[in-house]
């Protein structure tokens, strides 16, 4: 079959300065299959109206794109309104969002309003709750929050042994709008801190923004632990349009010391755990490929790996680390759970990015051999042409933007006093 014509939009900004899983996620089509003729576009910046005009054999929706959901009203609306030509294309169109229960049903109502032939969703359940409308007239099939690939493939497991953490963990505290289990994630580690030390183990558990890794780095933070501590990714909290989220941040800007019980009894009260939306997150599988023992949070993984066969359970409240500790020091269990964790990641194939690939490619054939597109390679081939020399000036000085705002929010971090005074002035703009 003759080359595919697919057009990209996302909104990843500098590729080196995003997370490595998002890279891959981005580019895995193209990683996989560059025969292909491929367009990426950055929505951050200006669509060339040569682009509205090709007829594309598909149109993909990658989930940093779809995040503008989570925009102002006014922004969100206008984002959809400049991209409403996807609408009427003839293309197949897929989409790839993630953190579906925020803001579901502005996800569901563009779902179904840019007439999406197919949702890949990263939460295995309650399809009918997240997608109310879509689910009865599109395709959701099931995908993850991360895929195995091949740089971490290439990279060879320290020995256990040689490792020098014996518990390593980073997580950021996520908002009370997540519900109990984003709590749970960010508590999970304070909760495991004082027993760990006091049993004599070496710990780098580190939460907030400030113990942030990526890249080569993250990766090599998981090789140097022997165990490495994780919960659930997800919430147990259902905001269809987001106002329980402008709720609970007026709150918290009134209240900043706020617990997590009083804020929900005062944003949410009696709505969550009606549902518990979770997934495996990426960090699972890094650490499970890498040779690092998992103490998971009790919950589903996705149904990939399982308690006391590839992980060692602990309770949200870690009252059983007596129990877990002992678990640990169970040299022929933790060999074990390593080897079967590992296994069972690389025997999953729908955890590679290549089988995520070749099925979005398998689609994209079979909606052109049914004669529902209608592309000119060539011309699609002078757009790319067109679009490349259009842009290339643009993209630079858009990550030069990028990476000053960066530098100048680690500087910002780093300085208590100008973080102070940088905070109140941004918050006195934003009125």
């Amino acid at each position: 079959m003759s080359r595919l014509n697919i057009l990209v939009l996302h909104r990843l900004g500098n590729p080196r300065l995003a997370p490595s899983f998002l890279c891959h996620h981005v580019f895995a089509l193209r990683d996989a299959f560059p025969e292909h003729n491929y367009l990426y576009h950055d929505t951050e910046l200006p669509l060339p109206s040569c682009v509205r005009d090709v007829a594309f054999d598909a149109i993909v929706l990658d989930v940093t794109f779809l995040c503008i959901r989570w925009l102002p009203v006014a922004m969100f609306q206008n984002i959809l309104e400049i991209y409403g030509f996807v609408r009427h294309s003839g293309a197949l169109k897929l989409a790839f969002p993630q953190d579906e229960y925020d803001c579901n049903e502005l996800l569901d109502d563009w779902m179904c309003d840019w007439r999406v032939d197919h949702v890949f969703s990263v939460i295995p359940s309650h399809w009918d709750v997240l997608y109310p409308r879509y689910h009865r007239q599109g395709s959701i099939r099931l995908a993850y929050t991360g895929y195995v690939d091949q740089t971490l493939l290439a990279r060879k497991p320290r020995p256990f042994a040689a490792r020098r953490i014996d518990i390593g963990y980073r997580a950021r505290r996520l908002p009370p709008y997540f519900g109990r289990i984003g709590e749970t994630k960010w508590a999970i580690g304070e909760l495991v801190k004082v027993p760990a030390r006091r049993a004599g183990l070496t710990i780098d558990i580190v939460l907030g923004d400030q113990g942030t890794l990526l890249g080569p780095q993250w990766l090599d933070f998981l090789s140097d632990c022997r165990f490495t501590l994780g919960a659930n990714s997800g919430s147990s909290l259902l905001d269809p349009r987001g106002e329980i989220q402008r709720r609970v941040r007026a709150y918290l800007k009134a209240h900043p010391t706020a617990s997590f019980e009083e804020v929900e009894a005062n944003c949410f009260p009696g709505l969550d755990g009606r549902h518990s939306f979770t997934a495996i997150s990426p960090r699972v599988l890094e650490a499970g490929l890498l040779g690092s023992c998992q103490v998971l949070v009790e919950g589903d993984y996705s149904g990939i790996v399982r308690p006391w066969e590839h992980y060692i359970p602990i309770r949200a409240d870690a009252s059983d680390f007596p129990q877990v500790l002992e678990a640990m020091r169970d040299r022929q269990l933790v060999e074990r759970l390593i080897r079967n964790c590992r296994d069972t990641i690389l025997d999953s194939k729908e955890l590679h990015y290549g089988y995520k690939a070749a099925t979005v490619i398998g689609l994209i054939e079979s909606h052109r051999a049914n004669g529902e597109s209608t592309t000119d390679g060539e011309a699609v081939q002078r757009t790319i042409r067109r679009y490349d020399e259009a842009m290339q000036e643009q993209y630079a000085r858009h990550w030069r933007r990028q990476s000053f705002r960066r530098n100048l929010s680690r500087f910002v971090d780093r300085s208590p006093t100008v973080s102070r005074l940088a905070r109140s002035v941004w918050s006195r703009l934003r009125g």
